[in-house]
């Protein structure tokens, strides 16, 4: 026991040593570390010092005067064409998103418009004018068939026209300007007829818009609520005789989805390119007529989907849309939207409603959206659902078309739907907050021949 505690004591011993040689070590290396760094800092003063002597008193600070922008763009009559072609011809639209607004190239046309008149320059700004209508004119027709870039178009030409207005003078726009905007105000030139030439121009864009939306709906609409079967249960209740017509036919692909999935699309594609929301409510209320009076047409033209069962189909078919329209967003609520479905939805109720003696009033005054010659045109088509069903009577129609044209004495004898109607654009007032000064002109749009003043 003695010899193990002793050798246990020899290596304890022989440890410590070691460690003290290492502590002794690093004392000697922390000594050498310390006089280093009090050199160093002894160096850099020195070296400060003497660079404050060499310069004395020529660093000074340099402070930037604040600048009072007027909100306008100068640029030299020889860069006319360039200036047009940046701002109308070579945009894309895919460069414009979140950070940069659609609307921006109406507010940069606008400042070079002011800066004409802030220059009381008639020739410049007549130039001006006519170099980028004519440009939006040529760009518009290279993109007939695309729906982002015209709606990026109908958004700043909307926006032009409200610019005009807005900084107009007029009391009527210019009551929600702050100070500022209204000392920039155009000062010496009244271009109130140029607005009539934007709208012009806007009205071909929503024109052209509603001609696209019109050719992509025309090959789904009928199908889609017309046609489809989205009831699987009453799916093979044709009339009698009739069944078996449709074997032959191949199975049509769209649905109500379908032209839900559209309707989106075209919202989607208005919000994102800034068109204002009453615009973009009357090109839904345009689309809603066309859904509308496609359905009626073709119902009216095909007999053999005259029966109560097709109705049923075709009001479910109807829901979808009306589900989507709802939903969308389009305040005021779209119920003005809605009620252009009134007449194919109303057709689709006639064909499931009893047809008595003691229902003919009711049927004058319910089918309110459909003229005469349509209730008499669907009554006179409508066919039994099967055996039990009786046929309507000929002296049925006929009270009911007698009672027709004793209340409606001044309803002019239509029975197809004009599928091709617009609606007339009015574009509305928006005030704009922005602050004309505080715009910036992006890296993409190359206006380095301009000067912000």
């Amino acid at each position: 026991m003695e010899k193990m505690a002793s050798m246990e004591i020899q290596r304890l011993t022989g440890e410590n040593l070691d460690l003290r040689d290492r502590l002794d070590k690093m004392d000697e290396d922390n000594r050498k570390l310390k006089k280093a760094v009090a050199q160093l800092a002894q160096r850099s003063q020195l070296q400060a010092d003497s660079t404050a002597q060499i310069s004395g008193d020529s660093l000074a600070e340099v402070r930037y005067k604040e600048r009072s922008w007027l909100g306008m763009l100068e640029f030299d009559r020889a860069d006319l064409q360039s200036l047009v072609a940046e701002l109308v011809l070579n945009p894309r639209v895919e460069q414009f998103n979140d950070f940069l607004p659609s609307t921006l190239p109406a507010f940069l046309l606008f400042m070079c418009i002011r800066y004409t008149d802030y220059r009381n320059d008639e020739s410049l700004v007549k130039s001006l004018m006519a170099s980028a209508t004519k440009a939006i004119k040529r760009v518009v027709k290279g993109f007939i068939t695309n729906m982002d870039y015209l709606s990026f178009w109908l958004a700043n030409l909307c926006q032009v026209v409200n610019c005009l207005r807005q900084y107009s003078g007029e009391k009527q726009y210019s009551d929600q300007n702050t100070h500022k905007q209204n000392e920039q105000c155009l000062m010496n030139f009244d271009l109130s007829d140029y607005i009539n030439v934007f709208h012009d121009i806007a009205f071909w864009v929503y024109e052209s818009i509603l001609q696209f939306i019109r050719n992509e709906l025309s090959t789904v609409v009928v199908p889609a609520i017309v046609d489809n079967e989205g009831i699987p249960s009453i799916s093979d209740s044709r009339p009698s005789g009739m069944r078996g017509r449709g074997a032959s036919q191949p199975a049509k692909k769209s649905s109500p989805d379908t032209v839900v999935r559209l309707m989106t699309g075209y919202l989607r594609t208005l919000n994102a390119r800034g068109v204002p929301e009453d615009v973009a409510r009357l090109i839904f209320r345009s689309m809603s007529y066309y859904i509308s009076a496609t359905s009626l047409n073709n119902l009216l033209l095909r007999k053999e989907l005259c029966h109560w069962s097709r109705g049923m189909q075709i009001r479910y078919n109807l829901s979808h849309v009306e589900e989507f329209l709802r939903e969308s967003r389009l305040s005021p609520p779209s119920s003005q939207t809605q009620e252009l479905l009134e007449p194919i939805i109303q057709a689709s109720q006639l064909l499931q409603a009893r047809k008595t003696d003691s229902d003919i009033n009711d049927i004058c005054l319910m089918y309110n959206k459909l003229t005469t010659q349509q209730i008499v045109k669907i009554l006179s088509s409508y066919t039994p659902q099967n055996e039990y069903e009786e046929k309507i009577p000929q002296s049925f129609i006929q009270k009911v078309q007698d009672h027709l044209k004793k209340h409606r004495s001044k309803e002019e004898p239509t029975i197809m739907m004009n599928v091709d109607y617009v609606f007339p654009l009015s574009i509305p007032f928006v005030h704009s907050p922005l602050k004309l000064e505080e715009i910036l002109i992006p890296e993409c749009i190359n206006l380095t021949f301009v000067k912000k003043i």
